[in-house]
C-alpha cells in the first residue's frame, strides 16, 4: 500500500470523547459506592476547560494563564484540569506559619507568605533551612524561593532579582516556598518506593473496620452475656442436660419430619435459689451494654438465638406462666444445639473455644496500629525512607498485634530503604514501571554532583525528585515535555555547574547499572517512558549522546518521528544487520539505512518523515489515516527497526559484557512469560488485545536476546518446543505457528524470507490468530 508524508494532511483533533468516557466510568464507580468523587471532579474540570477553551489538549502549554513550567494537575491520558498543583488550598503548615507571623487575616495568604520569604527575615530562614537540610519539597515550585535565597547569599543578587520578576505574576496563587519542619532525605545508594511521609499519610486514611469492630464487640461483650443466659436456663433443667444428636460426620441428625433430635430434660422446670435475682442482673447488664455496644446487632436480628433467649428470659422472670409449650420447646432446642457445639458454658470445652476466639481478636486492629505507627513516623524525616521498619512497627516494649502487623509490614515495606535489586528480591518492586519510580532518587544525586556547593547539591536533588513526580502532558506535533532545565529557578543555577569527570563517570556507571537491572529483572517488558526519562538524564550528566526513544501513543501519532528515532535505527542496523532478529522480522537494514538518513545528515525539513514512510510501507498502511489501529501498526514497525532501545544499550560494551552467557536465560524468561500471559483469564476483548500486544512486544525482546548469541538458538528451540507441548492442546495448536516461524527464520532463512504468507508474531497485525475461541474466553 502506498504511503505519503503527512505534511499536507490535516492534523487530528482532540475532542472530549475520551474525557467523557472517563467521566462516565468515574460516575459509575461512585454509584457502586467507591471513593471516586475526586476523579469525577477532575474529569468534569477537564471537559469544562476543553469546551470553554480555557485548556487546549495536545499543547505544551495547555492552560494559557500559566507558563509551561507550572506543574499542572494532569489526569490519565495527559489531560490538564486547568488547576496548578502548587495553587492547592492552604496546607496545615502554611496555616501554622500564617498564625506564627500574625498574617492569618491577610487578604491573599499565599502572596503574604511569598512576600515574607523575600524579606530579610524570610531569606535568612530559608538559608538556615538550606544549611541545616531542614526543608521538604513536594512540588518543584516549592524550591523557587530557596534558590532565590541561595543566589542572594552567594552574591548573585541580579540573577535573584530577575528570577523574582519571573515568579511575581503568580505569587498570589502558587506556593514558591518549602515546608520547613521536615528534614531532607540522606544521600546514599539505597532507594525506597514511597517516602515516610507518603506512607504515613496513607496510614492516616485507614479508618476503623466496621466488621472487625463488630467481631470484637461480639466476642468481648455479647458472647459472655450469651453464655450467661444459656447457663441460667440450664440451671432450670430438670433431668439430664438437653443435647442435639449428631451423626458420625458431625452433622445434625433429623427425624422423619426433618426436625432436630433432642435428648435430655426440659428447661424452666425448676428455679434454684437466687436464680431470679441473678437473671435480673444479667438482663440489666444486657440493657446497659445495648446503650454503648450496637455494632454487631446480635439482639436486633429476629432469628438470632441470643435474641430469642433474652426475650424468653425476660418473660421467664416477669411472667413465666405466659410462656407456651412451643416457646419452651424452642428454648430447649437452642440449649441443646449450644451444648452439642460447645458443651456446658462452664465446661473446659466451652472455655477453650472462647479462649480461641479471644486470641483471634487480641492486640490492636489495623486502624489502631496505623494511628500508632503514623504517629511514630511523624517524628522522622518525611522525605526519607526507613532503614528498619521495626523502629516504627515494633519498638521496644510495645504491645504485639500479629494479625495487624502482617498487614502493616506490607505497607511499611513501601518506604523501606534498600538497593534496587534488594527491593526487587523482596517483591516490593514487581515491574519496570515501579522500578522507574525509584531511580529519580539516585539520578537526582548524580545530577546534583556537579554542583560544588553542598547546600545547592541538596536543593537541586530535592527539586529533581519533586519534578519527576510531575505528570506528563498529552502532546501533539512532536512537542517535547517540559524539562527540569525549563524551570526558571533551575535555569538560574545551571551555569553554576562545574565540569566534573568523576560525576560524569558515576552517571555512566549508574546508567549501565540501572539498564542491567531493568533488563535482567523484567526482560519481557519494554523499557517504560518514565524509566527512559531517567536514562536520558543520566546520559546528559555523563555527556553521552544516546538517542533513547520513547513509546509513542497510537491515538495521537502525527505520522512523523523526531530526529533521534533516525539515529536509533542506524544504531540498531549496525548491531542487528544479518542477525536472527533481522531475518525473523524481514528487515533489510542495508536498504533501511540507505533510505533513512541519520539525524545529523538531514538535508531537507521533510527528511525526518523518511522513517515514517518506511514503517508505513512495512505495515502496509497509509500515513495520515489518523486511525489508532493504523498508527499502531506503523509504530510497531518503528519498534522493530529500532529494537526500542535494546540495540542502543547492548552497543554499550559495559552493558553487553554484563549479559555475556546470559542471553539464553533472558530469552527463556520471555518465552515462559509469553505462554503464561496469553493464557490468562480474559474478561473482555480489549483486555485480550492488550495482552496480545504485550506478548508480541515480549516476543520481540526474546528474539533480540537470542540474536545476541546465535549459538544458543538450538538449545532454546528444544526447550521451547518441549514447554509448548506441555500446554493445553488448543492453545498449543494456536501458538505453534509463532514458534515454527522463529525456527524457520533460524534454520531455513531463505525459506522463511520467501514465505510471505507467514507473518512474525506481531501485536497489531493478524491478532485474530492469537485470540481465544469465543467460547474459551473466561471471565
Amino acid at each position: 500500500m502506498a504511503s505519503t508524508p503527512p505534511s499536507d494532511l490535516p492534523p487530528p483533533v482532540i475532542g472530549t470523547g475520551y474525557a467523557a468516557n472517563q467521566l462516565q466510568r468515574a460516575l459509575d464507580a461512585v454509584a457502586r459506592g467507591e471513593p471516586a468523587a475526586e476523579r469525577v471532579r477532575r474529569w468534569r474540570d477537564v471537559i469544562a476547560g476543553m469546551l470553554s477553551g480555557d485548556t487546549e489538549a495536545g499543547s505544551r502549554q495547555p492552560v494559557a494563564r500559566y507558563p509551561d513550567w507550572v506543574t499542572l494537575e494532569v489526569v490519565t491520558g495527559g489531560f490538564a484540569t486547568g488547576k496548578a498543583v502548587a495553587a492547592s488550598p492552604l496546607r496545615p503548615h502554611e496555616i501554622t506559619l500564617l498564625q506564627e507571623l500574625g498574617l492569618s487575616d491577610a487578604e491573599s495568604p499565599r502572596l503574604a507568605l511569598n512576600r515574607y520569604f523575600l524579606s530579610d527575615a524570610g531569606l535568612a530562614r530559608l538559608n538556615e533551612a538550606l544549611s541545616s537540610r531542614r526543608f521538604a519539597i513536594e512540588v518543584a515550585e516549592e524550591s523557587a524561593l530557596l534558590v532565590v535565597a541561595w543566589l542572594g547569599a552567594q552574591g548573585h543578587g541580579q540573577i535573584a532579582a530577575r528570577l523574582v520578576a519571573d515568579l511575581a505574576p503568580f505569587a498570589r496563587e502558587l506556593r514558591f516556598y518549602p515546608r520547613l519542619d521536615l528534614s531532607v532525605a540522606a544521600s546514599d545508594d539505597r532507594v525506597h518506593l514511597d517516602t515516610i511521609g507518603e506512607v504515613a499519610r496513607a496510614l492516616g486514611r485507614i479508618g476503623p473496620n466496621a466488621q472487625i469492630d463488630a467481631q470484637r464487640e461480639a466476642i468481648e461483650v455479647w458472647t459472655p452475656l450469651y453464655d450467661a443466659v444459656v447457663g441460667l436456663f440450664l440451671e432450670t433443667v430438670e433431668g439430664p442436660t438437653p443435647i442435639a444428636a449428631k451423626d458420625a460426620d458431625g452433622q445434625w441428625q433429623r427425624g422423619e419430619r426433618g426436625q432436630f433430635i433432642v435428648q435430655g430434660g426440659w428447661p424452666l422446670k425448676q428455679r434454684p435459689e437466687g436464680w431470679t435475682t441473678r437473671a435480673r442482673e444479667v438482663l440489666s447488664s444486657i440493657r446497659e451494654s445495648r446503650k454503648s455496644h450496637g455494632r454487631c446487632g446480635k439482639l436486633d436480628r429476629v432469628n438470632e438465638t441470643f435474641s430469642l433467649l433474652v426475650k424468653a428470659l425476660e418473660q421467664a422472670v416477669d411472667d413465666p406462666d405466659r410462656l407456651t409449650g412451643r416457646e419452651v420447646g424452642r428454648i430447649r432446642l437452642a440449649l441443646a444445639r449450644y451444648v452439642a457445639k460447645r458443651g456446658h458454658p462452664a465446661s473446659a470445652t466451652a472455655s477453650e473455644a472462647r479462649d480461641r476466639q479471644r486470641r483471634q481478636i487480641a492486640g490492636k486492629t489495623n486502624h489502631e496500629l496505623a494511628v500508632e505507627v503514623s504517629r511514630r513516623m511523624s517524628e522522622l524525616p518525611a522525605d526519607d525512607g526507613l532503614d528498619d521498619i521495626d523502629v516504627v512497627l515494633r519498638p521496644s516494649g510495645s504491645e504485639r498485634a500479629p494479625r495487624a502487623e502482617a498487614c502493616m509490614e506490607r505497607r511499611l515495606n513501601r518506604c523501606l530503604n534498600d538497593t534496587p535489586r534488594g527491593l526487587i528480591r523482596r517483591g516490593i518492586v514487581s515491574s519496570s514501571e515501579v522500578l522507574a519510580r525509584l531511580l529519580p532518587q539516585r539520578t537526582s544525586q548524580l545530577r546534583a554532583a556537579s554542583f560544588a556547593d553542598g547546600a545547592l547539591r541538596t536543593l537541586y536533588a530535592s527539586t529533581y525528585r519533586a519534578f519527576r513526580r510531575r505528570r506528563s502532558l498529552l502532546l501533539l506535533n512532536l512537542q517535547k515535555q517540559v524539562q527540569i532545565e525549563d524551570l526558571p529557578w533551575v535555569a538560574a543555577i545551571e551555569p553554576m555547574r562545574a565540569v566534573d569527570e568523576a560525576a560524569a563517570q558515576a552517571a555512566r556507571a549508574a546508567l549501565d547499572e540501572f539498564a542491567t537491572i531493568a533488563i535482567e529483572s523484567f526482560p519481557q517488558t519494554m523499557l517504560p517512558n518514565k524509566l527512559l526519562q531517567e536514562f536520558m538524564a543520566l546520559a546528559r550528566e555523563a555527556d553521552l549522546k544516546l538517542p533513547f526513544t520513547e513509546e509513542l501513543a497510537a491515538d495521537i501519532f502525527m505520522g512523523a518521528f523526531s530526529p533521534k528515532f533516525l539515529d536509533a535505527v542506524h544504531i540498531a542496523g549496525h548491531l542487528l544487520s544479518g542477525s536472527l532478529y533481522a531475518r525473523y522480522y524481514r528487515v533489510d537494514y542495508g536498504d533501511v539505512l540507505r533510505r533513512v538518513p541519520q539525524a545529523s545528515a538531514r538535508r531537507e525539513s521533510r527528511a525526518q518523515d523518511a522513517l515514517a514512510v518506511v514503517c508505513a510501507e512495512r505495515a502496509a498502511e497509509s500515513l495520515g489515516a489518523w486511525r489508532p489501529a493504523s498508527n499502531g501498526r506503523i509504530i510497531e514497525e518503528q519498534l522493530i527497526l529500532t529494537s526500542h532501545n535494546l540495540a542502543l544499550l547492548f552497543e554499550r560494551g559495559e552493558v553487553r559484557e554484563r549479559f555475556n552467557g546470559r542471553t539464553l536465560e533472558l530469552a527463556q524468561s520471555c518465552y515462559d512469560w509469553v505462554l503464561d500471559h496469553l493464557q490468562l483469564p480474559t474478561a473482555d476483548w480489549r483486555t485480550e488485545l492488550q495482552r496480545i500486544k504485550n506478548a508480541a512486544y515480549a516476543w520481540r525482546q526474546m528474539v533480540f536476546f537470542l540474536s545476541m548469541d546465535a549459538s544458543q538458538l538450538s538449545a532454546f528451540l528444544i526447550g521451547a518446543n518441549e514447554l509448548l507441548a506441555q500446554q493445553p492442546q488448543a492453545f498449543a495448536a494456536r501458538f505453534r505457528p509463532a514458534l515454527r516461524g522463529l525456527q524457520m527464520a533460524g534454520e531455513s532463512p531463505e525459506q522463511w524470507l520467501a514465505n510471505k504468507g507467514e507473518l512474525p508474531f506481531l501485536g497489531w497485525r493478524d491478532t485474530q490468530r492469537w485470540r481465544r475461541p469465543s467460547g474459551a474466553v473466561q471471565a
